[in-house]
C-alpha cells in the first residue's frame, strides 16, 4: 500500500509539473507560434535555481523566483531573435536552440556539472506544485480574458488581419514568447526538484516531443487542455509503467495517433463543445410545439 502511494504521489508530481511545461508551450502556440523552445527555457531555469540553491544556499522559492527569471530573459532574447521566421523555420530554430542550450550546459562545467550533472540539494514537495501549478492557471485565466488574450487569438488566427486592425503583432509575440519562458523556467525548477538530480540529457528532444504532444492530446485552444493532457500523457505513464513496463511507450504513440486522427482539436476543443451545444439547441423541439403536442395528447 504505502509503494502504491508512493508511485501514485510521485506519478502527480510529474503531472503537474508537465502540465507547467505543457502550459508554456501553449501560450506561443496561443499568438500563433510553433516553438519547441520550452524545453531550453526549462533547462535555464533548472540549472540557475540549482547553482543557486548550492552555492549561495537559496531556498527553493527565491531559487524558483530566479528560474523564472532566467527563463524569461533567454525567452526575450530568443524572441525578439526568431518570431520573424515563418512557421515551420521558427520550430526548426527553437529545436537548434534546444541543441544549443544542451552543448552550453555541457561545457560550463563549473555552473552546471558539465556532462556529469548536479544533484539538487532541495527537495520539491507535492503541494508546491500544486500551488505553482494553480497560480499559473489563475493567471491565464485572467490573461484569457484580457486584451491581451484577445489580440493573441486574433493573432494566431490571421495576423494580416490583425496588423489591420491595430494590434501589435510582434510585441504580442514577443510578450508571449516571455510568458513561455517564465513558465518554463518555473517548471524546470520544479522538475529538478522532483528529480534530485539533472544533466545535460535531463532537458533534451524527448521532453519537448512530449510537451508538444501534452499539448496536442489535451487540446491547443484551452489552456485547461494542456493540464488534462500532462495528466493523461506524463502523469498516467510513470504510474501505469510498473505494470506494463516498456509497452507504455507504444501505447503513448498509439493515443496520440488516435488524438490526432479522431479529435484532432485535441480532449479539450471549445469548437467542439460549441458545435455539439448549437447541435443539440437545433435538434431540440420549440417550447411552444412540445406544449400544443402535450395538450393534444391529453
Amino acid at each position: 500500500m504505502g509503494q502504491q502511494l508512493t508511485l501514485l504521489t510521485s506519478a502527480t508530481g510529474f503531472a503537474l509539473v508537465g502540465a507547467l511545461l505543457a502550459l508554456s508551450t501553449y501560450v506561443t502556440l496561443w499568438a500563433g507560434l510553433l516553438s519547441f523552445a520550452t524545453v531550453s527555457f526549462a533547462a535555464v531555469g533548472a540549472f540557475t535555481a540549482t547553482h543557486l540553491m548550492a552555492a549561495e544556499g537559496l531556498g527553493l522559492w527565491p531559487a524558483l523566483a530566479a528560474g523564472g527569471v532566467g527563463g524569461g530573459v533567454l525567452a526575450a532574447v530568443a524572441g525578439l531573435l526568431l518570431i520573424r521566421l515563418a512557421d515551420h523555420w521558427l520550430a526548426l530554430a527553437t529545436v537548434a536552440l534546444i541543441l544549443v542550450t544542451r552543448v552550453i550546459v555541457v561545457n560550463a562545467g563549473d555552473l552546471t556539472g558539465g556532462s556529469m550533472g548536479e544533484v539538487v540539494p532541495v527537495e520539491v514537495h507535492l503541494w508546491q506544485c500544486v500551488l505553482v501549478l494553480g497560480l499559473a492557471c489563475l493567471f491565464l485565466a485572467r490573461l484569457a480574458r484580457s486584451r491581451f488574450g484577445t489580440a493573441a487569438v486574433a493573432t494566431r488566427e490571421d495576423p494580416t488581419a490583425a496588423k489591420t486592425m491595430g494590434v501589435p503583432v510582434r510585441r504580442i509575440q514577443v510578450a508571449a514568447f516571455v510568458i513561455s519562458g517564465v513558465l518554463g523556467g518555473l517548471g524546470g525548477v520544479l522538475q529538478a526538484g522532483l528529480l534530485r538530480y539533472i544533466d545535460p540529457d535531463t532537458f533534451y528532444i524527448d521532453l519537448a516531443v512530449t510537451v508538444i504532444a501534452c499539448v496536442v492530446l489535451g487540446g491547443a485552444y484551452h489552456w485547461f487542455g494542456s493540464v488534462i493532457g500532462a495528466v493523461v500523457f506524463t502523469g498516467l505513464p510513470v504510474y501505469v509503467n510498473q505494470f506494463i513496463g516498456q509497452g507504455q511507450s507504444i501505447i503513448n504513440g498509439i493515443l496520440l495517433l488516435v488524438i490526432m486522427i479522431w479529435v484532432p482539436g485535441g480532449l479539450i476543443d471549445p469548437l467542439r463543445w460549441r458545435r455539439l451545444r448549437e447541435r443539440r439547441r437545433a435538434t431540440a423541439p420549440a417550447p411552444e410545439k412540445s406544449r400544443e403536442v402535450a395538450e393534444a395528447r391529453s
